[in-house]
């Protein structure tokens, strides 16, 4: 029998983690948006190198993962512990939906309003689809819609892993947390096998999504799920070792992908085992750090506590204002410079609508559905 570990507390630490996590993606994209700058410093460095500063700005939507990880561990922790009846269940999926959906939705509204004046904001899709956006229905079977906002594609995933959370924390009262930790490698494992081996595609970005869908990231939040069965009480020198462990993994799966670069998506078996390696080592970081003790407690300064607040609304919105600049200037951001100043209009923008929409929508709406749901 499993013991339960105890409900994982705020942790400042990984509230920081995760505001880092949304800029790291939010800086991902300024890089796709607006190459001019990257590309400039990358002609003073070899190529495809990690001495290519540039070159962690490209690996930032690593902090998808990140978020996944976070997930698996501080939600898990909640049903680890719960006594699973019906309107345990009914309150939890009720606070996740409160969580996602209503940033989405006032998001949503807000773009539909500005596509009248930005046109190509929106394209005809999403409107042909306008109601399998607001649902999250999203690179999800029958249609497979394409989402609105790019960055969406993560959100039904984090709600199918809602779904099964529950049931995952049934599982532990009776099964080793090891054995549900490589029952998820295999289904992830088989998963990304069976899409690789059938899709029929020349680039498999075009199947990312399904590639990268639940089933493909199952271990990546399993990963998470399991910091909660480890010990909490490490000494300096097993979070030292553990760090340097991850991060040297890190690195060297970072490389091993730099080496492949140009078949990386053309077929190469290295799509199916590296992205669950990497979580491996990324989460491996998480768990070193979570001490706020620990001498990387900087993470849990105000400012990137701040970060941890608005994060979500970060990751809603960082993406529509680079497309709202493309769109409204398309000509503007072909040198170095002009992608800097790219970056100085995005970070503000996005900082300011992220704040509007923790203190406006999913504060108020989280705060509301406590009280409402809260055992009586």
């Amino acid at each position: 029998m499993t013991l339960n570990p105890p409900l994982t507390p705020f942790n400042p630490v990984l509230h920081g983690v995760r505001g880092l996590a949304a800029l790291s993606v939010l800086l991902f994209h300024w890089e796709q948006f607006f190459p001019a700058a990257g590309v400039w410093v990358q002609q003073f460095f070899p190529a495809d190198s990690l001495i290519d500063p540039t070159v962690y700005i490209g690996f930032g939507w690593m902090g998808v993962p990140v978020f996944f990880i976070l997930s698996g561990w501080l939600l898990g922790a909640q049903v680890i512990n719960a006594r699973l009846s019906p309107s345990y269940l009914g309150r939890f999926w009720t606070r996740r939906l409160f969580r996602i959906y209503p940033a989405v939705w006032a998001e949503l509204l807000i773009l539909l309003l500005l596509a009248e004046v930005i046109p190509g904001l929106i394209t005809q899709a999403s409107y042909d689809t306008l109601h399998l956006q607001f649902l999250l229905w999203l690179n999800l079977p029958p249609v497979m819609a394409v989402p609105l906002n790019g960055v969406w594609w993560t959100l039904p995933v984090e709600l199918g892993f809602y779904l099964a959370l529950p049931l995952l924390g049934w599982l532990a009262g009776f099964m080793s947390w090891r054995a549900l930790l490589l029952g998820s490698l295999v289904i992830t494992m088989a998963w990304r096998v069976w899409i690789f081996s059938s899709a029929e595609v020349e680039n498999y970005q075009v199947v990312l999504t399904v590639l990268d869908s639940l089933g493909g990231t199952l271990f990546t939040f399993m990963l998470g799920f399991s910091l909660n069965f480890l010990p909490k009480n490490l000494s300096y020198k097993q979070r030292l070792s553990t760090l340097a462990l991850g991060i040297a993994s890190l690195l060297l799966l970072m490389q091993w992908q730099l080496f492949l670069n140009d078949q990386y998506w053309l077929g190469h078996w290295i799509l199916v085992v590296w992205p669950p390696l990497t979580s491996l080592a990324i989460a491996a970081i998480i768990y070193s750090i979570s001490d706020p003790s620990f001498a990387w407690r900087w993470l849990s300064s105000s400012c990137l506590i701040w970060l941890g607040h608005v994060s979500f609304g970060i990751y809603l919105w960082h993406f529509q204002v680079m497309r709202a600049l493309v769109l409204i200037y398309p000509d503007f951001w072909d040198d170095s410079m002009t992608s800097l100043i790219a970056l100085a209009i995005i970070l503000p923008i996005t900082l300011v609508l992220a704040s509007l929409s923790f203190h406006f929508v999913e504060k108020p709406i989280m705060s509301w559905g406590k009280k409402v749901l809260s055992p009586k």
